[in-house]
């Protein structure tokens, strides 16, 4: 599940996932970043603001007609969503083909695919996910985001998906809810619209009790929580796609992220949010460096 703010509360969401890291270290502003300006007065946005954060990215590119389809895996990771982002905002920049390759993602990890599929601007996600959580006062909550976690994630993506969102993903996204009370996994690859869309990331984000008080969530008429209880990387794609080249991108393989995710401390500040996307970023680039991405050309 994603935090896209963290508060000084003692009940932080590192009472679900304690494998947060320690992220004290503040460094400058990113040099190439420029803040967006929120001029919001009633819900939604303004029509102004819903469109740059599109008009931003690269354009779409056609799909490959290659059988050997590259694919994506975005597990969860709570906080680390932001590292995620980094690695999609890396590859947004450097013209990298999202459009021909298949994701699939868990909790935090299917808002990322979701993202990063739908082709929106990650920096601008960062920004509105810090800008309506201290609107909510997350910063300053004795209880944090608790029971109001929920109402921020879907105006987030109520604001950054495209009005046509559904219809780029289908097919090519999948996400990983898991059913009450078997706990097994499902996942979901066609939606019937927008709203279907959202209430799907909202059903694999869902935390129990954490999120809106509830110990599950509905979606289409059934009670689902976090897709990431009990992951498989096998239950992220259909087993026909198992000898497909895929590209698992898990913090843990971050050597800079993964010291840090035995640390039980809070982030102190709005500034090292920045700070994961900056090193998702930087690793993005030791993968191209390495070859890691040739899958994705």
């Amino acid at each position: 599940m994603v935090a896209l703010a963290m508060s000084n509360s003692p009940l932080h969401i590192t009472a679900f996932h304690p494998s947060l890291p320690s992220l004290t270290t503040v460094s400058p502003p990113p040099k190439h970043h420029t803040k967006t300006p929120w001029t919001r007065d009633t819900r939604p946005f303004q029509t102004s603001l819903f469109h740059s954060i599109h008009d931003s990215t690269p354009p779409t590119t056609t799909r490959s007609s290659s059988s050997k389809r590259a694919g994506i895996i975005f597990p969860g990771g709570g906080l680390f969503f932001y590292w995620q982002a980094g690695v999609i905002a890396y590859l947004q920049e450097h013209s990298y083909n999202l459009s021909s390759t298949l994701v699939s993602g868990a909790s935090a990890g299917a808002l990322s695919a979701t993202l990063a599929k739908t082709n929106v601007c990650l920096h601008t996600a960062t920004e509105l996910a810090l800008h309506l959580s201290e609107e909510a006062g997350v910063w300053e909550r004795p209880l944090g985001l608790m029971g109001i976690w929920g109402d921020v994630i879907r105006e987030w993506l109520e604001v950054l998906l495209p009005l046509d969102a559904e219809n780029l993903v289908t097919d090519e996204l999948h996400i990983l809810v898991t059913p009450v009370p078997s706990f097994g996994k499902s996942r979901v690859s066609k939606f019937e619209s927008r709203d279907d869309l959202i209430k799907a990331n909202m059903a694999s984000v869902h935390l129990p009790w954490f999120l809106d008080g509830n110990f599950t969530c509905n979606f289409r008429g059934s009670p689902y929580i976090d897709g990431s209880f009990l992951a498989r990387p096998t239950d992220y794609f259909d087993k026909e796609y198992s000898d497909q080249p895929k590209l698992i991108l898990d913090f843990k393989r971050d050597p800079v992220m993964r010291v840090r995710a035995t640390d039980f401390v809070k982030v102190v500040s709005k500034q090292a949010i920045w700070d994961i996307l900056e090193q998702g970023k930087k690793h993005a680039k030791i993968m191209e460096r390495n070859g890691e991405l040739d899958i994705l050309r």
